[in-house]
């Protein structure tokens, strides 16, 4: 009895496995069948096959998902054109900053240090025309710096008119500077009290209070 039953189970076993091959085997086949069925069917008709237009389909879904994964990467790290060559942002904006800030603090050193020569009666309009000279073309070069930034982000933007007007100025001559003086101090000191506004009011200085240079 129990002999009989267990032939039985062994040879159920058996037909299980053999049906579980044959089925994997069945799955193979049926996909080479298909794929071959499909060039077949192209060849003998002409058509893309279902089979074909699903591959083809899933090839462009798959290029799409690589270029979008590429387009996210640059996204993360947008360039831009700044002075003829590609940049991040972050660097073009910090190129830029470094530039005017270094211009600026040159400037402010070399102010200070010609109060002093600025002040002496006369010769100091020399230094002043000096001084004045490097702040105009120091405000020019910064100017332009912050052009090449603007055009990094708008392309077409044309120079600013004022950029431009400030680059261009020339500063009159020492002896032009003096007969201004003689000539329109008052006025001259009336028009600096619009950008100064602690200026006191204008008096020439009497002969005693210019005695400190004895």
């Amino acid at each position: 009895m129990f002999r009989v039953l267990g032939h039985l189970w062994f040879t159920l076993v058996a037909l299980l496995t053999v049906a579980s091959l044959s089925l994997n085997i069945g799955i193979l086949a049926f996909g080479t069948i298909a794929t071959k069925a499909s060039v077949a069917f192209e060849v003998l008709t002409g058509t893309t096959s279902t089979v074909t237009d699903l591959r083809n389909q899933l090839k462009a879904k798959e290029m799409r998902i690589s270029s979008l994964s590429d387009e996210v990467a640059s996204l993360k790290r947008p360039k831009v054109t700044y002075r003829g060559k590609p940049y991040l942002i972050k660097d073009a904006v910090s190129d830029t900053a470094d530039r005017v800030s270094t211009r600026t603090a040159i400037a402010a050193s070399r102010s200070a240090s010609s109060v002093v020569a600025e002040s002496i009666p006369y010769l100091g309009i020399a230094a002043i025309i000096g001084v004045a000279a490097w702040d105009i073309k120091d405000s020019c070069q910064t100017m332009k710096d912050l052009h090449e930034l603007d055009l990094a982000f708008n392309p077409d933007k044309e120079i600013d008119a004022e950029a431009a007007e400030i680059c261009g100025l020339k500063l009159p001559k020492h002896e032009d500077i003096w007969a201004s003086v003689k000539l329109n101090a008052a006025e001259s000191w009336r028009q600096a009290g619009d950008y100064v506004s602690d200026l006191p009011e204008f008096e020439w200085p009497s002969l005693s209070t210019l005695a400190f240079w004895q």
